[in-house]
């Protein structure tokens, strides 16, 4: 099926109108609820980080053309909670300046934002849930890539996405509870060549009540439509119907039945069509759960699997999916995705960053270690499966760690025009140890290898690199870290070659 075009006369001016009317139904109903309802305490905290950093290859260049700096950083920034009976809202921001005692033409300045706020403006009944972000992402995978905040200038793109989401669930009873819901969204590009998009989501379920006891089943469908602003246009709906038994407390058996009914730029003779799933889940105790599916889709078979398990001091993970999507729709999602490898909420891990102490370039360490770091998003569709395991045991003063992970890519138009149109496989393997020594003083080191296959140009990268800091509170509000770095990447293309190492101090405080 080939896609439809758009009007000539396309461009986007705003919220188009259902997104609007949304917003406004969603304002009258706010201020039509009770204002005890919707008191919220806030609270701000204000902060401020600089840091100076020496490396000897500022610009990840190959070997022989290696230029040392001097880097300064200031990183002012706030994170904002409000907590109410219904409603729980956080911001975190954060303005980076980087700047180059040597090459001043690296000097930059970058935004980093991660906001989500979600309401319950009718009690069980309305909810809302906002969410919006600004990161700074790797342009190309070709180019010079260092992990942290080493990526070159020329290598790096700025991208803000948000979307808000209305949601009505009625109870029927004990027989069944119903959700329809409303997404819409947009990402947006600066100074960048890259196409804008945006889409509308809408979803329904009815899913079984507490009559059914042991029989479970489900009635779903969902349609979205992503539209990027050189006109590409992707639309994907389906139906399905599940039905399930629960043999019982621990082995549930269910199957899944439906249609897809999609309309994407695609080389495939059929992108749509009926499909089915078989799966099953057993939790034979509190601390294991396994679920495995397998089906056929238009694309081919359909597969997924989640194993986890949890001991006094252990955590074992292990996960496959695949299936057609857009870089946006697996994109965005990658802090909640860090969070349950690490068996945490979002804010818990937030929580936890402040706790340890840890900067910008241990979170963005942390995400690259569980295969999680953001890729840029582009126009196109794209047939994705992945494999993600890990391991970590925690002593109580340490934590160890082992992870794995493998992503596959192929283009679903298969043009093999630019980076993020050629088909890929990224294996990785890396392991951490974070030792509390002090009631304040916490150290991190890491290390990892990253390998791409570029499968259209025959070109194979290994990404290298090990990482050591030691943090320290030194009052309640101010934290100091030390840090040392070493990267490297090796290529069939020697001239893609380059070895980095670099020295990092960095102080925040609170206010």
């Amino acid at each position: 099926m080939s896609p439809t075009p758009p009007p000539a006369s396309f461009q986007r001016q705003g919220w188009p109108l259902p997104a609007r009317w949304w917003l406004v139904g969603t304002a009258v109903v706010a201020l039509a609820s009770p204002a005890s309802a919707l008191a919220v305490e806030w609270t701000l905290t204000p902060r401020v980080t600089v840091s100076a950093e020496v490396t000897d290859n500022v610009r990840l260049a190959p070997r022989g053309q290696e230029d040392a700096d001097l880097i300064g950083t200031v990183s002012p920034g706030f994170t904002l909670q409000g907590e109410g009976a219904r409603s729980d809202t956080r911001i975190d921001y954060r303005l980076n300046s980087r700047s180059y005692l040597d090459d001043s033409r690296q000097d930059r300045t970058s935004h980093a934002l991660r906001a989500r706020s979600n309401w319950e403006l009718v009690d069980d009944t309305f909810f809302v849930n906002a969410g919006a972000s600004r990161t700074e992402q790797v342009a190309s995978l070709l180019d010079p890539v260092g992990i942290g905040s080493s990526t070159p200038r020329g290598n790096l793109q700025e991208t803000t996405a948000y979307s808000v989401s209305p949601m009505l669930r009625t109870r029927y009873g004990s027989f069944a509870t119903q959700e329809v819901r409303y997404t819409y969204g947009e990402t947006l590009y600066h100074q960048s060549n890259r196409q804008d998009s945006d889409f509308h989501r809408g979803e329904y379920v009815l899913n079984s009540g507490a009559a059914f006891n042991r029989p479970f089943w489900q009635l779903a469908g969902f349609y979205e439509e992503e539209r990027f602003e050189d006109g590409l246009v992707g639309e994907f709906g389906q139906i399905s119907g599940t039905l399930g038994y629960r043999f019982g407390r621990s082995l549930r058996l269910f199957g899944v039945v439906g249609e897809d009914s999609n309309n994407y730029l695609t080389t495939r003779e059929d992108d749509d069509g009926s499909f089915w799933q078989v799966g099953a889940g057993w939790a034979p105790t509190s601390v294991t759960n396994i679920e495995a599916r397998y089906g056929e889709r238009y694309f081919g078979k359909n597969r997924a699997l989640s194993v986890n398990h949890r001991s006094r001091r252990a955590t074992y993970r292990l996960s496959y999916d695949e299936g057609v999507s857009s870089t946006r729709q697996r994109g965005g999602r990658q802090f909640d995705a860090l969070a349950d490898q690490l068996g945490l909420t979002v804010e818990g891990l937030f929580a936890l960053s402040a706790l340890f102490g840890l900067d910008v370039d241990d979170i963005d360490e942390l995400l690259a270690r569980f295969g999680l770091t953001d890729e840029a998003f582009v126009e196109g569709f794209y047939l994705t499966r992945s494999w993600r395991a890990s391991w970590t045991y925690d002593t109580g003063r340490s934590v160890f760690g082992i992870n794995l992970v493998q992503t596959e890519r192929e283009s679903e138009t298969q043009t093999n025009v630019g980076l993020f149109e050629d088909n890929r496989t990224q294996r990785g393997a890396n392991a951490f140890w974070q030792w509390r020594y002090g009631p304040r003083t916490t150290s991190l080191v890491s290390t990892g290898v990253t390998r791409t296959d570029f499968a259209d140009s025959d070109r194979e990268d290994d990404l290298w690199y090990l990482r050591a800091s030691v943090s320290r509170q030194v009052t309640p509000d101010t934290t100091a870290s030390l840090a040392v770095r070493h990267q490297r990447r090796e290529s069939n293309s020697a001239a893609s070659e380059y070895s980095e190492n670099a020295i990092i101090g960095t102080l925040t405080k609170e206010f």
